[in-house]
């Protein structure tokens, strides 16, 4: 059972390994362990990570998500490590990276010596427990930049700010430790010791969390109801070292809610189209900050910034109301058509199963989405994340079985509906980056085996484009 209040008197971990008690870590490796998902996000955290400890400890990092258990577990002693972080991205990810702890701890065989084992991330932050129960000696929980620093120079201590530990056979979580303020205090990503992303996008963040306080999200629980931005000439800075020094031909700004505050999209936009710039940028935003200075989508995409996923969620005005976001269909529609006109790839997200989702709505789901207008949008089932304020009373965080059929029932629905390939065949013929990504969206559609219905253009005699494909799945 987790003990919630924080033990003031720190002291070294009693159950914890001979490792975790070491005053310092000086060769450390932090790893993406072993995982099958759609949501891969890479190394690109684990960079954030090496670039705060580095100037403590010799740092690798190790890319595992396609290794088997074993084959992972060697190749990280294989490294000689006084400490292993493992990341757990989401709550999915968690399970995953129990077995990858289990197999750790049972590689390492008698070691007088073994390394200490500490996790973190999204998922982790959640549920630290059953990463614990597998032999972690520590849980980071929040913002894992500062904690691991501590971590690294000084040892796992129970009561820790930012720990979670095992004491006495319970688990003992210090107290939160504060949000970095200013986020520019964190040095730029080691991006020299990353493997080169599979899928040809390259990561970076140009802000952490979001002023909004959605009921079904865990991004406030994590960082706390406090958005924090990178200034805008460090985030151009950024985008031109990668795309001058790493070839980046796409980037992702992976924040939760890019267009948080206009007046600095505008700022960052004006800065990025000195250039030079990627094919293009992805980012996600909601549908009403989209809409709160006209000057944002057509700067947005004078800018690249032109793959653009909207978390709709619901359009079901009961559920979007106890979701604590009560954005209607025409604010929505508006956006997607806006982002039409100036070029924008779109991407709706929704979720089935919202508590207070009534039947009759359920029902027309894919009808309202296509209304809405978005180039593509995805259905996935509503997950009780632990913490969040819709997951009080559901007794765990897996989603309810009819959710996860009908999501994927939407999924197809909305691929085979004809205002939706009207929609795509239309952006092929307008060109672009837009017209591209429509392209590489039906002939997606084709290969998942789902057919342009009866009447519709799926764009498939207009003229292919030069250049690579989007390399994403869009």
């Amino acid at each position: 059972m987790t003990d919630a209040s924080a033990v003031t008197n720190a002291g070294p971990v009693a159950n914890a390994s001979a490792a975790a008690n070491a005053a310092t870590y000086r060769r450390v490796v932090l790893v993406k362990p072993p995982e099958t998902s759609r949501f891969n996000f890479g190394t690109f955290s684990l960079g954030v990570l090496a670039a705060a400890i580095r100037d403590h400890a010799a740092v690798t990092i190790l890319d595992a998500t396609a290794l088997g258990v074993e084959a992972a577990a060697a190749a990280v002693w294989a490294r000689r490590p006084d400490l292993v972080g493992v990341t757990a991205m989401g709550l999915r990810s968690v399970v995953p990276a129990a077995a990858f702890i289990r197999q750790l701890r049972a590689a390492a065989g008698d070691d007088a010596r073994p390394a200490a084992i500490i996790a973190g991330g999204h998922g982790a932050s959640m549920a630290p427990d059953p990463l614990l129960d597998a032999g972690a000696d520590a849980v980071v929980i929040g913002e894992g930049e500062e904690t691991l620093r501590e971590v690294v120079a000084g040892g796992i201590h129970a009561g820790a700010a930012g720990v979670a530990c095992r004491r006495d056979g319970r688990t003992v979580s210090g107290p939160p430790r504060p949000p970095i303020q200013p986020l520019e205090r964190l040095p730029l990503p080691a991006r020299d010791l990353m493997p080169p992303p599979p899928d040809g996008v390259h990561l970076m963040e140009t802000s952490r969390g979001c002023p909004h306080a959605c009921a079904f999200c865990e991004t406030t629980r994590f960082y706390g109801r406090r958005w924090r931005p990178h200034p805008p000439a460090r985030v151009a800075d950024e985008v031109r070292l990668l795309v001058e020094s790493c070839g980046a031909w796409m980037i992702h700004f992976a924040d939760d809610n890019f267009c948080a505050s206009p007046r600095r999209v505008l700022e960052i936009c004006r800065r990025l189209r000195r250039g030079p710039l990627p094919a293009f940028i992805l980012a996600s935003a909601r549908g009403d900050d989209l809409l709160a200075d006209p000057r944002v989508i057509p700067a947005m995409a004078a800018a690249r910034i032109q793959r653009v996923t909207v978390g709709v969620e619901t359009l079901d005005p009961g559920a979007a109301a106890r979701a604590a976001k009560p954005i209607p269909l025409p604010t929505y529609r508006a956006a997607f058509q806006r982002m039409a006109a100036h070029g924008v790839f779109s991407i709706a997200s929704f979720i089935i199963g919202l508590p207070g989702e009534s039947p009759a709505l359920r029902e027309r789901t894919v009808e309202l989405a296509a209304a809405a207008g978005p180039d593509v949008a995805h259905f996935l089932p509503f997950l009780p994340l632990p913490g969040t304020p819709l997951a009080a009373g559901r007794a765990g965080p897996d989603p309810d079985p009819a959710d996860v059929r009908d999501a994927e029932l939407c999924n197809v629905a909305f691929r085979r509906h004809p205002a939706v390939h009207a929609r795509l065949a239309a952006a092929v013929a307008g060109g672009g980056v837009r017209g591209l990504l429509a392209r590489a969206t039906l002939e997606h559609f084709r290969g998942a085996g789902v057919d342009a219905p009866a009447g519709a253009c799926a764009g498939g005699n207009a003229r292919a484009h030069d250049g690579p494909s989007s390399g994403v799945e869009v």
